[in-house]
């Protein structure tokens, strides 16, 4: 090769390279995949819903698994199932009376559960009268809205304290913010409120009134905490969704073993004390699910409470509203 053409060719080399260096160091730089995005929508303000999304985000469990989880608070199940209806949002977390949801005709399915039994939810007092739950008797009962889990519980409080007949409790709607169930308790417009137990233990730490009873100690086989996803995602995004249980089912995991840090999740999410926030771990974390399983004796618990919440006419079945195939192995 002569020296001209081999200059003209190292010339055409360095060329080559040169324009190659930034594409290569682009590809370098850029990461092998870009994560899948995931909306995931809570239907109130809850650590039971919010908890375990944010024990997954930080532990890195949805990172791993490839996912970038986008949360959103609605204000209440009927929100959120206009959210899912409309495209909005992929995921929801919810009680199990957003079943009816999804009996009306929601594109939605349960793919799994957060919570085995309702230690959440409890009755709240501040008349020191009321010493005990057979005092409701006759008693104005705070709910957080009309066909809502806890208008459930006070409408069947008879039932479940076997009361006499025409025995009975008179639910009033407050909505679900802790200053406005305070502040209908204080002013006596209720006279107990069924909501989060978070406001009873603040009751009892401000020594103003107590946690009169919790759910758990008289509801079973009803679900409260529910994994609802998105009928696109079961068609389109299967494997996404896949991920996604597997991840949030991590966070539960973590959260049920490491209580300091449970802790310090759930008072970064309410903001109430600390002291508050650790008695409401200890009562609470009992009822973390271990599989995520909803047990047809569950499904079949929750059907008539659709009913006694005055959402549906008749009971419904709810099998084929729930599946297990996203679940982990």
């Amino acid at each position: 090769m002569s020296k001209q053409a081999w200059c003209h060719a190292i010339g055409v080399q360095s060329w080559r390279f040169a324009m190659a260096t930034p594409l290569m160091l682009a590809a370098l730089a850029a990461p092998a995949w870009a994560a899948d995005t995931i909306r995931v929508g809570y239907a109130a303000q809850s650590p039971s819903f919010i908890a375990p999304v944010d024990a997954a985000q930080e532990q890195g469990y949805f990172a791993k698994a490839g996912l970038d989880v986008v949360p959103t608070t609605f204000g209440g199940g009927p929100k959120l199932a206009a959210a899912m209806i409309a495209g909005a949002s992929d995921i929801g977390l919810a009680t199990g009376t957003d079943f009816s949801f999804l009996v009306k005709g929601a594109p939605e399915i349960a793919v799994g559960l957060l919570v085995d039994q309702p230690f959440s939810i409890g009755v709240s007092v501040i008349d020191p009268a009321i010493k005990t739950p057979d005092d409701l008797k006759g008693r104005k009962v705070g709910v957080t809205s009309t066909g809502s889990y806890t208008y459930w519980f006070a409408s069947e409080l008879p039932h479940f304290l076997h009361w006499p007949a025409g025995a009975t409790t008179t639910p009033v709607s407050v909505g679900g913010a802790l200053s406005g169930q305070l502040a209908a308790l204080t002013t006596g417009q209720i006279d107990a409120m069924v909501s989060d137990v978070t406001l009873g233990l603040t009751l009892q730490h401000e020594q103003r009134g107590h946690l009169l009873m919790n759910c758990a100690d008289v509801v079973r086989d009803v679900v409260t905490s529910v994994i609802f996803a998105h009928t696109d995602m079961v068609k389109e995004h299967p494997d996404q969704l896949r991920r996604f249980v597997a991840a949030l089912m991590q966070g539960v995991a973590y959260l049920r073993t490491h209580r300091e840090d449970q802790i310090r999740l759930v008072t970064k999410e309410t903001g109430l004390a600390p002291e508050i926030m650790g008695q409401y771990v200890d009562i609470t974390n009992p009822g973390w699910s271990k599989t995520g399983k909803i047990t047809p004796q569950q499904l079949a618990g929750t059907a008539p409470v659709l009913v006694q919440a005055g959402l549906l006419p008749t009971v419904p079945d709810l099998k084929p509203f729930y599946t297990e195939a996203f679940l982990p192995k």
